[in-house]
């Protein structure tokens, strides 16, 4: 289902607008906002094809937000609404507008318009195709169009304009850092979809050499895995866990990482419901193609999430979908859980407030949430307009904060070993470089008593399932 959203502060007129879309076609989802801010907030939330925008008000400020929202998500086309003159109707296809329209509006010109972009915002799928080499016929055609990639937990995006890569972008880098990433990337499904051309250029180089310091990297990533020394002593050893008559360590809104033997990519999910010993149910993240090639078929799954230091997974099968009025996934309950314990080494939660201090200099300011004697995890809570620095993985950093035991102080270096942003925090997951011997003898007597505490026995025995 095709989702449209449209701005208008105008009751009447916005009205008239919904009236229109829905008697036009009934699958369409029409959504309303009274300003681009508020369409931006709808937008991140979630897939828009198509803005309808009406800019008959004062411009000024009107002009300035509207570019705000095509420059924020150049692969969304917008139709705008404008009473000015052909001068102004300039501008405002200049600032992102796909079509500029006065009013009063020709309703059947706006929905041919409509249908026009909405049929071609993501004008199809490709895959078996290497990254690179789907650059490069572009390149050759001189195409514009932004490049969707999702694989794992991440998407990727590459903005194309007359055959240039400009610009890219993951959830954690842009610019050539991202595009040289994305490059790397072995099973992506490629989404072809719409690019208005307000993305700044980011990227300056040519695409040949873009692609070939991306196939260097991976090469050497390559080399460095194969001359590990390969050693089952130092594989984790993986556990079984009997599931019947017990509720599975898994909590409503866990995300999960599902794996279907037909498709190249991993799929993630998020649990919304169970019936212990019978089913699961997830939202489904399967794209349209991709779910009627299941339709009559007991599908094999392979599911994987991580819980209190474990990584966890289950063989499954799907036993239905639903669509209306959610997309749903129901999945056998498994009867099996393997895991592999990930830490080696005692951690306990904690809160202690720290300031985290970056190699040129910027500060950020915290709280540790995790401990052991090798590393910890910082986490920051943003606020509104938080406009973070790049944080990048392997960066050696240093910790101020005052440790348990400790009565000073202390300042400790470490690297940046794992990094996890959402829209309410960032979590970073620190290695200590080099800690004194008072430092770790420090963390251990304390994680020590920690588990003393935890394990004295309760004055009223309670019953509890085995997790």
């Amino acid at each position: 289902m095709k989702t449209v959203v449209i701005i208008e502060n105008e009751v009447v007129e916005l009205k008239a607008l919904v009236n229109l879309f829905e008697k036009w076609q009934w699958k369409i989802n029409v959504m309303t906002a009274t300003e681009e801010k508020a369409a931006i907030t709808i937008m991140s939330k979630q897939q828009v094809d198509l803005v309808v925008c009406d800019l008959a008000v004062p411009l000024g400020n009107k002009l300035k937000n509207f570019a705000r929202l095509t420059s924020t998500f150049p692969s969304v086309p917008c139709i705008a609404l404008s009473a000015e003159d052909g001068t102004k109707r300039e501008d405002v296809l200049r600032h992102g507008a796909v079509h500029c329209l006065e009013k009063p509006v020709d309703t059947s010109l706006l929905l041919q318009h409509a249908e026009d972009l909405l049929q071609t915002a993501t004008s199809g799928m490709i895959r078996g195709i290497p990254i690179h080499s789907f650059l490069q016929m572009l390149e050759n055609e001189g195409k514009t169009c932004t490049l969707q990639m999702n694989r794992k937990n991440d998407t990727g995006l590459l903005y194309i304009k007359d055959g240039q890569l400009i610009g890219a972008e993951t959830k954690n880098f842009e610019g050539e850092d991202a595009a040289l990433i994305i490059l790397g990337w072995q099973e992506a499904v490629i989404r072809i979809r719409f690019f208005n051309k307000q993305r700044k250029r980011q990227i300056n180089k040519p695409l040949i050499t873009i692609i070939t310091e991306a196939a260097r990297l991976k090469d050497e990533r390559d080399k460095h895995i194969a001359q590990l020394p390969i050693n089952k002593n130092h594989q984790l050893p993986l556990h079984h866990l009997p599931t019947m008559g017990k509720r599975i360590p898994l909590e409503i809104g866990f995300r999960m990482e599902l794996e279907f033997p037909h498709l190249d990519s991993l799929f993630e999910a998020t649990l919304v419901g169970m019936s212990p010993d019978n089913y699961l149910i997830v939202t489904n993240p399967l794209p349209a193609e991709d779910l009627k090639q299941m339709k009559g078929d007991r599908q094999r799954i392979l599911i994987k999430y991580t819980h209190r230091g474990r990584v966890l997974m289950f063989k499954s099968q799907l036993l239905k979908t639903i669509s209306p009025p959610y997309k749903l996934l129901f999945i056998e309950y498994p009867g099996v859980l393997h895991f592999h314990e990930l830490r080696k080494t005692k951690r306990s939660s904690i809160f202690i407030p720290c300031t985290f201090r970056l190699p040129g200099g910027e500060e950020l300011y915290g709280v540790l949430i995790d401990l052991n004697t090798t590393g910890c995890l910082f986490q920051i809570k943003h606020k509104e307009r938080t406009n973070l620095p790049q944080i990048k993985m392997n960066t050696r950093i240093m910790l101020h904060c005052l440790l348990p035991g400790v009565k000073e102080e202390q300042k400790v270096n470490g690297t940046i070993r794992n990094l996890k942003i959402n829209s309410s925090e960032t979590k970073i997951g620190i290695e200590f470089e080099n800690p004194s011997n008072h430092l770790t003898d420090t963390i251990g007597q304390y994680l020590y008593s920690i588990e003393v505490t935890a394990h004295r026995p309760p004055i009223f025995a309670r019953s509890h399932l085995p997790v």
